[in-house]
């Protein structure tokens, strides 16, 4: 499409619509081309959380098999397994909020 240009547009006067002590705050999310981009796949919080997820996931699909012995004689507890899913996905939420997530703009000053 020929709007996607990836600039920015601000219609105003520079010169009377904002003084010399104002501030201009623009909040902007921008999708990543992974091609060009691979750090992206190298972020641990989102490694850990993919972990978490599928863990969990993991957890609930052997809960329908409860009791199977696995070779060698190991059997896996659904439940548990599941719950230090959940508590870790809480622990990795609760951080992305503590150290990404911006302040409400009514609490800045």
């Amino acid at each position: 499409m020929s709007w996607k240009k990836n600039k920015l547009y601000i219609d105003m006067d520079w010169g009377t619509d904002i003084s010399a002590d104002e501030y201009l705050i623009i909040e902007c999310y921008r999708k990543l081309d992974p091609t060009d981009m691979t750090d992206i796949y190298n972020d641990m919080w989102l490694k850990k959380y993919a972990t978490a997820l599928v863990k969990y996931q993991w957890g609930e699909n052997l809960s329908k098999f409860s009791g199977v012995a696995l070779p060698g004689g190991v059997t896996l507890d659904a439940t548990q397994m599941k719950t230090e899913a959940q508590e870790e996905i809480t622990r990795l939420e609760e951080e992305s909020r503590l150290n990404f997530d911006m302040m409400p703009i009514d609490l800045m000053g």
